[in-house]
């Protein structure tokens, strides 16, 4: 009878010992797939960027080419006459550049025997501070009666090109003993544009109208480019 006893306490015990493995079983529950994907993905995010300011290409300067003088010359028949210089000068007033100055008076140093012989170009070019290989060089012989041009190709009397600045052209004619003509126009390079320049004229003897016709008709014009 014990022996029936314990055989049936054992099996309770293998019994309940089963039970309690399936129950630890139905407990854990197999790890279901993920739906979405495991790996971290970084999400662009659009960048919004202003919207640049959309302006026009910058515009050259202008650049002055040169400066063009022309003018009607009469040669006169008459002594201590027929005498022209071109020039230009600085905004200080300083010489830059003698175009043009005609023998009489520079190569044969006739300022020195005639001081009322183109005295303005004189006193801004001091001849007597230059050589006579450095006047030659400037000096040319009387022109013919006929429509003079000259050009200034902005540069020195060393052929740089000046700085951008303002500059004054300047034309003179000796029409007779003292009486001297002298006319002006003043140019500033800085955005200049073609044109042509208001002209000033200066007389010495105003009322002295002997050859006045020797220098006439002075057009002064910018030509400009990029």
């Amino acid at each position: 009878m014990a022996q029936k006893i314990v055989a049936f306490l054992l099996t309770m015990l293998i019994a309940a010992a089963s039970a309690g493995c399936n129950k630890a079983a139905d407990t854990v529950k197999p790890t279901e797939p993920s739906t979405s994907d495991t790996t971290p993905v970084a999400e662009t995010i659009p960048t919004e960027t202003a919207e640049q300011e959309t302006s026009e290409a910058p515009v050259p300067a202008s650049v002055v080419e040169r400066v063009d003088i022309s003018f009607d010359f009469t040669r006169q028949p008459t002594s201590a006459s027929n005498q022209l210089a071109a020039w230009i000068e600085d905004a200080d007033g300083q010489m830059v550049k003698t175009l043009l100055v005609t023998n009489f008076t520079a190569a044969r140093r006739g300022y020195r025997n005639r001081d009322m012989s183109l005295s303005a170009w004189v006193n801004a070019a001091n001849p007597e501070g230059m050589t006579d290989t450095e006047i030659d060089a400037i000096s040319e012989a009387t022109p013919s009666t006929g429509t003079l041009t000259l050009s200034w190709d902005m540069t020195d009397m060393d052929g740089s090109r000046v700085p951008d600045g303002i500059y004054t052209v300047k034309v003179e004619g000796t029409l007779y003993w003292g009486s001297n003509v002298l006319y002006t126009a003043q140019i500033n390079t800085i955005d200049a544009v073609n044109r042509e320049l208001p002209v000033t004229m200066l007389r010495s003897e105003p009322g002295n109208a002997q050859n006045e016709a020797m220098l006439q008709k002075l057009r002064i014009s910018v030509i400009v480019g990029e």
